[in-house]
């Protein structure tokens, strides 16, 4: 069922205590990266940025990051702060004698969105200065920017005060999904459209999962994609949605969600691809709070 438009964004600055950052430094560390994310990280270049994922065995995302150089040798991958701890000690079990030093630097720097800003980056342009400003694909022509600033600097911006649950808003409205402790290890990269956004490349070396990876794109095995929704009842990451198609039982997950502007929620559905098309979706339970989609941004990739 579909919904009305979302009419365009007003502009505003928020921080973002939620984004955490980690580093990789050291002679090692592209190479290191590059054996055990999702993207391509030898040809990634010094002023872009790109979505990749982390994956377990199975295929299944431990996190999604936005990574970009620190301007040396290092990278930074801004991912949700509660992961960190549990990333980094996971990446730290196959470092071995690389030469990579990782480390949780969210209190060394203070990241915060904007919406609307004068003169933004290009879609996944890094630009540096005072602060670092990473450009993210404009929502119904609002431009986004994320900025990274030294913690013991003021951050100071000309634009409206707004919050972290805005900029989560636009990010799924953007499309783009963000990993939680309520959804890690429940979706492979496909199902919340990373490929979509350009954060899985198909024809790199492995990584922990690729094969299950490779798998489901070469032989059309996704069968549940990532849908953009808004629903009239309060809903949070992880969440269960139920299809009239699939005989009572639970058909997805809510991926991320956020508050709406004009009631109820924002989200990104993880759903059967035949249940976006063919049935009702329901929130919690089969006589939940019906979703009503809209249109992602973005084509969603067909099987190879």
């Amino acid at each position: 069922m579909k919904t009305p438009e979302h009419t365009a964004p007003a502009p505003f600055a928020c921080p973002l205590p939620e984004w955490g950052l980690i580093h990789a430094s050291g002679a090692d560390a592209q190479a290191f990266l590059h054996g055990q994310l999702t993207n391509d990280l030898l040809h990634l270049a010094a002023d872009d940025a790109q979505w990749s994922g982390y994956c377990s065995a199975k295929g299944r995302l431990y996190a999604a990051f936005l990574v970009w150089r620190d301007g040396a040798d290092g990278f930074f991958m801004a991912v949700d702060r509660p992961l960190i701890a549990g990333l980094i000690k996971r990446l730290r079990m196959f470092v071995l004698r690389a030469k990579v030093v990782l480390e949780d630097v969210s209190e060394a720097w203070a990241v915060h969105g904007l919406a609307g800003a004068p003169d933004a980056p290009a879609a996944l342009a890094v630009v540096r200065g005072d602060s670092t400003l990473i450009g993210l694909p404009p929502v119904q022509g609002v431009a986004r920017t994320l900025a990274l600033s030294p913690a013991a600097v003021p951050f100071a911006s000309s634009l409206p005060a707004g919050s972290a649950s805005q900029w989560q808003s636009l990010m799924i409205r953007a499309g783009e999904v963000w990993i939680t402790p309520a959804t890690q290890e429940q979706f492979i990269p496909q199902m919340v459209n990373l490929d979509a956004i350009g954060g899985v490349n198909f024809k790199k070396g492995c990584y922990p999962g690729q094969e299950v990876v490779a798998r489901a794109h070469y032989r059309g095995a996704v069968k549940r994609r990532a849908y953009l929704a808004h629903v009239a009842a309060e809903a949070k990451a992880g969440d269960p949605l139920f299809a009239s198609d699939m005989n009572g039982q639970e058909s997805g997950l809510i991926a991320n969600a956020a508050p709406a502007a004009g009631g109820g929620s924002d989200v990104l559905a993880v759903i059967q691809i035949q249940s976006h098309a063919q049935a009702e979706v329901r929130l919690g339970q089969g006589d939940g709070a019906l979703l009503h989609f809209a249109e992602l941004p973005y084509p969603i990739p067909v099987a190879a």
